[in-house]
């Protein structure tokens, strides 16, 4: 039985993309961790891919029923699944590059111009980020952070 749980844990640590941090502050049902993100990174395999590479801290919010239960300055590990992990990646940096690639073909072909082709192709990013701006809240309840102490962690 043990075996067998220890294996389902396993598999699901498998399926998640997990940073280290340090609780900044508590809230009633939010937790604020600051992430050291090249101490994560170092090992990770998707680092080159990945928002947390691009500088030294972040300051992430979990939202969790059980916040009472952290210190600030406790250490911590904040994961998210994988697969929204992909899906962050699709809409920040994937979307985005073949909006921009497609507009500017389509548009260097219609008009034969290539400044303004760049130009139209680099103002469709305006409405493309203010739209995902306008469903941050939708977002945010979709690409939901979990918390655990670092004292489980194996």
């Amino acid at each position: 039985m043990f075996v067998f749980l220890y294996h389902t844990m396993e598999i699901k640590r498998s399926q998640q993309i997990s940073h280290p941090g340090i609780v900044e502050r508590v809230d009633a049902l939010r937790v604020m961790v600051r992430v050291q993100s090249q101490a994560a990174c170092g090992h990770c395999h998707a680092k080159s891919h990945c928002g947390m590479a691009e500088s030294v801290d972040k300051l992430v919010e979990v939202e969790t029923s059980n916040a009472e239960t952290y210190k600030p300055g406790q250490k911590v590990e904040v994961f998210l699944k994988r697969s929204l992990g992909f899906r962050a990646l699709a809409l920040g940096y994937m979307l985005p590059f073949i909006i921009l690639v497609i507009s500017l073909f389509t548009m260097v072909w219609i008009t034969r111009n290539e400044g303004l082709a760049a130009l139209v192709s680099f103002g469709l990013m305006v409405p493309y980020y203010a739209a995902l701006y306008h469903w941050r809240e939708k977002l945010r309840k979709t690409f939901h952070f979990h918390i655990r102490p670092s004292s489980l962690l194996t």
